[in-house]
C-alpha cells in the first residue's frame, strides 16, 4: 500500500476522531442527546442552520449530512451519518474536504493536499478533485479497508427496491418499519475502516512519528 492509500486512511480515522469531538457541541446547541442529533435534523425537528455555542464554528444541516465550518480558521468537517446517529462513518467527498482544509490544531495532510488540489493554495473546503481521489479511493475499497456501516439494513433496503420502467431505483420499505428504521437504511451503505483497515492504519502509525490523537480539546 502506498503512502498516499496509507494517508487517506489516516485522514479518516481523523475524521471519525473529529466528528466525535464536535458531536457534543452540536448536541448542546440542539438541546438533544448526541445519538438523537441525526434523527432531530432527520425529522426536521431543527434549524438548518446556526452557531455552534462558545465556539467559532457553524453548521448547515443538507440530505442526511451536516457541514460544520470554522470561521475564524477556515477548518471544514463534514459529518456523513450513519445508522442509529453513529459518527464513525465517511465519504470519500467528506475525507476529501477534510483534508484540504485541516491545519493546526489537527493534523496537516501536505502530501495529500497536493495530490488533490485542483489549484495553488489557499484552500477551501472546494479546492479538492473528487475525480483524483476516487482512484485511490476504490483501490482502498478493493483492497478491503472500508466497510459498510450496517450490512443488515443494506440488505433490508436492497429486499425492498425496484427498477421502475424509467429506469430509476425505488425503495419502498415497509411502512410498519419504525421511522428511525427507515431513515438508518438510507445510510446503512455508508462506509466505515474495516478490521483490516484498522490494521493497516496501526501499522503505518507504528512506523512513523505518530501524530497526537484526541488527547485534547482540538475545537
Amino acid at each position: 500500500m502506498d503512502s498516499i492509500e496509507l494517508g487517506v486512511l489516516e485522514a479518516c480515522h481523523e475524521v471519525v476522531l473529529r466528528q466525535r469531538e464536535l458531536l457534543p457541541y452540536l448536541a448542546e446547541t440542539l438541546k438533544v442527546a448526541e445519538d438523537r442529533v441525526f434523527y432531530t435534523w432527520a425529522f426536521r425537528q431543527c434549524k438548518q442552520h446556526g452557531d455552534l455555542a462558545g465556539t467559532d464554528w457553524v453548521y448547515f444541516f443538507h440530505g442526511l449530512e451536516c457541514d460544520l465550518k470554522n470561521v475564524t480558521d477556515g477548518r471544514f468537517l463534514r459529518i456523513d451519518f450513519g445508522p442509529h446517529g453513529r459518527v464513525d462513518t465517511f465519504s470519500a467527498w467528506g475525507v476529501l474536504q477534510f483534508v484540504m482544509t485541516s491545519i493546526p490544531p489537527w493534523p496537516e495532510f501536505p502530501q495529500l493536499k497536493a495530490c488533490f488540489a485542483k489549484g495553488a493554495p489557499p484552500f477551501d473546503q472546494y479546492s479538492g478533485a473528487l475525480d483524483k481521489m476516487v482512484p485511490i479511493w476504490d483501490r482502498l475499497e478493493a483492497k478491503g479497508a472500508f466497510e459498510e456501516a450496517d450490512p443488515s439494513l443494506v440488505e433490508l433496503e436492497a429486499q425492498h427496491t425496484s427498477r421502475g420502467p424509467d429506469g430509476l431505483r425505488y425503495v419502498r420499505l415497509p411502512p410498519e418499519l419504525p421511522e428511525e428504521t427507515q431513515v438508518d437504511c438510507s445510510v446503512a451503505g455508508r462506509r466505515q475502516l474495516s478490521r483490516y483497515g484498522l490494521q493497516l492504519l496501526e501499522m503505518h502509525l507504528t512506523n512513523r512519528c505518530p501524530i497526537t490523537r484526541g488527547a485534547t480539546s482540538t475545537v
